[in-house]
């Protein structure tokens, strides 16, 4: 039998939808093989006392109390977790944003020297900024919006004249590391982006404004590393919103989700070998999903690398999962876990 800590929660903009992920992983794993205890970390950092899978529709019922103390919170799982052989204990942080996407947590685990799934640290950093990602995928040659930064502190008109005059409007204006289109803007005029500066530079001490790519956001889910990748059809949103914000992913009704999406075979062959190279050039390992705006002349232009997608029974990280190797959930996660014990090793 194998020990799993499943993390949830955590102190991001992105908290209500690690529950729904944990929810979906707790109740997707097989019972036969994994002996899941559920860790809840609240919007301070504090850690619950780990508990077992609990059967519910509500992912609200995975909120426990904490100690309030964080430090003393961790030190508390910490106590528990010695007693824990890590040849066969898993974490699963399934943490998404700012604390679990970003680096924070993968470097937690490193240091207490456990097994966990998905990308380690130095990719996780890398990808949770989005400022940075450009950087390398520039120095990479692969095809993206063209873009201009500021920090909190040298924010000021003379910026805002740059990205009019360096970029052109319309534009994208989105926090550096943040997720689930928490944050971001598109903006028609000079005064809408003043105002979509200051809204993104809320959730991050920088705001990042690219080029409004006119195309089809697409997304692609990877799993492995190196050369030894697994690759999912592409899937797409279709939505009526000006683009693919957190009200368009997860409550309009009338977004509808294309799995896979409708695309000539010449493209999709095309797309999936784009989001390799863009993967790789990451550094990504365990798994992500890649979103990559399409255009109508064919062309592709990468967006972002999630390195902790989304889990929930919509998500579509999970179906494209299930779509490539024709099972269900529980063989995905027993593919992530898996590949967590072989990169600790």
């Amino acid at each position: 039998m194998i020990n799993v800590f499943l993390l949830c929660g955590g102190p991001s903009s992105e908290h209500e939808i690690s529950l729904r992920s944990a929810l979906n992983i707790s109740q997707s794993l097989n019972k036969s093989k994994y002996d899941t205890k559920i860790v809840y970390i609240d919007k301070n950092g504090a850690f619950s006392k780990p508990y077992d899978v609990i059967e519910t529709k509500d992912e609200f019922d995975l909120v426990k109390e904490t100690n309030k103390n964080v430090a003393g919170s961790i030190a508390e799982f910490l106590e528990i977790l010695k007693d824990y052989d890590p040849a066969n204990t898993i974490i699963i942080p399934a943490i998404h944003g700012t604390y679990g996407e970003d680096g924070t947590i993968q470097g937690f685990l490193d240091c207490i020297r456990f097994p966990y799934i998905g990308n380690g640290l130095l990719s996780s950093a890398l990808c949770m900024d989005k400022v940075t990602t450009n950087d390398i995928f520039e120095k990479n040659g692969l095809s993206q919006a063209k873009y201009l930064y500021t920090y909190k502190e040298g924010f000021d008109d003379d910026f805002i004249k740059r990205c009019i005059n360096e970029i052109e409007l319309p534009l994208i204006v989105k926090p550096s590391a943040n997720g689930s289109s928490v944050g971001v803007s598109k903006v028609e005029n000079k005064e809408e982006l003043k105002d979509a500066i200051k809204e993104a530079l809320k959730y991050d001490q920088k705001a990042l404004v690219e080029e409004l790519i006119d195309g089809q956001e697409i997304e692609i889910a990877i799993i492995g590393e190196g050369n030894n990748l697994d690759v999912s059809a592409p899937a797409a949103y279709i939505t009526n919103h000006k683009f693919l914000d957190y009200d368009a992913k997860y409550f309009d009704k009338e977004t509808i989700a294309q799995v896979p999406y409708e695309m000539e075979e010449i493209y999709k062959i095309e797309a999936i070998n784009f989001a390799k190279e863009c993967y790789k050039a990451a550094g990504c390992e365990g798994f992500a999903r890649v979103d990559i705006f399409y255009t109508k002349e064919n062309k592709f232009f990468i967006n972002e690398i999630n390195t902790f997608p989304g889990f929930t029974p919509t998500s579509f990280f999970a179906r494209l999962a299930m779509d490539m190797y024709g099972e269900d959930f529980d063989f995905v996660l027993d593919k992530l876990i898996d590949d967590g014990f072989r990169r600790f090793k």
